[in-house]
């Protein structure tokens, strides 16, 4: 009887894993029928189902991490990257998207605090230009400065072009050193010392003539 019931036990087990990996492999194909149909929510919901099977596959938290961010879903998405980080602290896709989800949502402190460590794990230039620019909406103007005066000094951002808005909804691209000194010049005067911030927007123009925002800062 006893053998009778250990031959039960290992066909049991056995089906119970076949089960499994059979339903693992079902939520594989719909998750990249799903891929192929444009549908985010069945991908979603498929890589919910996988996770379940396999809570341990770190992979599987990566790609819904993805997902959420192709949809926008921050809240989502902030989630996710705090669980990959408890089990991966130097997975800096996950740090960075931790940053720009909490910036989406408003919260700059918080984002901010996320940004300062992610630059101290990467030293990335366009990492430290938005510490800067977080510093100057939440008004610590000198952090913001020391920050801006930092990029500028390096020589790694001389041939960096970056995107800015114009009127109409239109762009125009400038030297980021431009946008460098037109961001002190907006510092300087909100702190009306509008010297200094002359100064910050005639530099903007003589890097890039054509830089519209700087151009009417002056006229004014």
């Amino acid at each position: 009887m006893k053998k009778v019931l250990f031959i039960y036990f290992l066909i049991f087990n056995n089906f119970n894993s076949f089960t499994q990996e059979s339903e693992f492999e079902i939520q594989k194909k719909i998750y990249s029928k799903s891929k192929i149909y444009n549908d985010p929510t069945v991908s979603i919901t498929s890589l919910y189902k996988m996770i379940s099977l396999q809570p341990e596959n770190l992979n599987l938290l990566d790609t819904l991490l993805r997902e959420y961010i192709g949809v926008s879903r921050w809240p989502s998405a902030y989630m996710v990257s705090r669980e990959i980080l408890s089990n991966n602290p130097e997975n800096l896709f996950a740090l960075e998207v931790s940053c720009i989800a909490l910036q989406n949502l408003g919260l700059k402190q918080e984002s901010l605090n996320e940004y300062e460590s992610l630059y101290l794990k990467t030293d990335r230039d366009d990492v430290l230009y938005t510490i800067a620019f977080l510093q100057y909406e939440l008004k610590n103007y000198n952090e913001s400065i020391n920050n801006l005066n930092i990029l500028l000094e390096k020589n790694s951002i001389d041939s960096i072009k970056v995107n800015v808005n114009m009127n109409g909804n239109m762009t125009q691209q400038i030297a980021m050193k431009s946008q460098l000194h037109y961001l002190k010049g907006i510092i300087y005067e909100e702190k009306n010392d509008n010297e200094n911030a002359k100064i910050q927007f005639n530099k903007a123009i003589d890097l890039s003539p054509d830089f519209e925002s700087a151009i009417k800062k002056l006229e004014k």
